[in-house]
């Protein structure tokens, strides 16, 4: 790949098995080459159309790309110049951040959205934020080899997002103020902000028992062991079904396995539950598509709750009842508190924004004693 006008390749590829979206991809792709000196201070960058032509990609890709290179002070859009690489003296940043991140989650909804608000927040409090998607290398085992090339420089803060106990290690070994962002992750040796289900489903839990809902079947995307320990807290019987998925497909096989699972699960004669509460966007797409083949009519014969992120709720012939996460409020409550911490602040208390969205999934009486109870009790 030749840029004809400027006399320098486009320095990366797309690669069409990575989960990312395109933007994303060229945004990190010229992120990198600007940081690490392939372009220069006052270099222009290939038009949009240079770039959609080169990498094969349409024309609003290279142009969403770029609108987040002049939020973060790398570029700015000069009319009929394109866009010019910005000098270490055009623009003033009190830190640098990186977002390290295993590349297997690039491709969820919920993490790209809040990590892109964690990076927005990040450069309006005036930190430069680089995200790094470690991925397995030829050998199978996590490669690391970016992430230390980029902290070979001084780094104010690493910001981790659900990382695996090797990139938890591996972050630690760098002695460099590190935070993790985490579900049921431990983190060895990093400093830990918690956002957990569990947060979600308590306030569920003790309003659906007061409904009378008794046996619950619990679908989740690869674990939700926590998720059912708080619902049989409150004497419901709790029956579990977990999917798995991985590939470059990811996504579409997850759907596909919830869709298999909810098949297998209500064939004929097999007793329903009272209530299915799927605790992921995907799963509850094919979960509920698989309902629909066996003629499963919700919520007349089963009740149906969703945990669902905000943007990205699935579909149903009726309203879905909703437990609705905002992955944007994550991200800026993320930032916000990252900020704090290396400005040697006192932290700002976490709130994670989660509502209850009442629908016909779940008898309307009932739901809207949720979702008054959840009112009350979410913290």
């Amino acid at each position: 790949m030749y840029d004809m006008r400027h006399g320098k390749a486009i320095p990366f590829k797309i690669d069409r098995n990575n989960r990312a979206n395109l933007s994303t991809q060229l945004a990190d792709g010229f992120r990198r080459a600007i940081l690490t000196g392939y372009y220069r201070p006052g270099d222009r960058l290939p038009s949009f159309s240079e770039i959609a032509m080169e990498l094969a990609v349409s024309i609003r890709a290279p142009r969403e790309a770029m609108k987040r290179l002049v939020a973060e002070n790398l570029v700015r859009s000069r009319p009929r110049i394109g866009c010019e690489v910005l000098s270490h003296g055009d623009r003033i940043w009190k830190g640098r951040v990186i977002c390290a991140v295993l590349a297997a989650l690039e491709g969820s909804f919920y993490f790209s959205m809040m990590i892109g608000a964690l990076r927005r927040r990040m450069v309006a409090s005036g930190y430069s934020l680089i995200t790094v998607a470690v991925d397995a290398g030829q050998n199978g085992e996590l490669d690391f080899s970016q992430l230390d090339a980029l902290c070979g420089e001084k780094v104010d803060c690493i910001i981790t997002i659900h990382p695996s106990d090797a990139l938890a290690e591996h972050v630690a070994s760098y002695g460099v103020p590190a935070l993790a962002f985490v579900d049921i992750q431990a983190a060895p040796g990093l400093e830990t902000l918690r956002r957990t289900n569990v947060c979600a489903v308590e306030p569920v839990a003790h309003a659906i028992r007061n409904v009378g809902v008794r046996r619950v079947l619990l679908a989740n995307y690869a674990g939700g062991l926590a998720e059912r320990k708080m619902l049989e807290q409150f004497g419901l019987e709790v029956e579990s079904i977990s999917v798995e998925a991985n590939g470059p497909n990811f996504l579409e096989a997850l759907k596909r396995r919830s869709m298999e699972a909810l098949l297998e699960r209500f064939a004929p004669g097999r007793p329903y539950p009272d209530l299915v509460i799927f605790t992921d966007d995907h799963v509850a797409f094919g979960g509920l598509l698989g309902l629909a083949l066996r003629g499963v009519k919700v919520p007349e014969d089963v009740s149906v709750i969703t945990m669902s992120n905000r943007g990205c709720a699935p579909v149903w012939t009726h309203s879905l009842a909703q437990i609705e996460v905002d992955p944007i409020s994550d991200g800026e409550t993320l930032a916000d508190y990252a900020v704090a911490r290396i400005e040697c602040r006192p932290a700002p208390a976490v709130s994670w924004r989660v509502r209850f969205i009442s629908g016909e999934s779940f008898p309307s009486v009932a739901g809207g004693q949720l979702a008054e109870e959840h009112r009350r009790n979410i913290k």
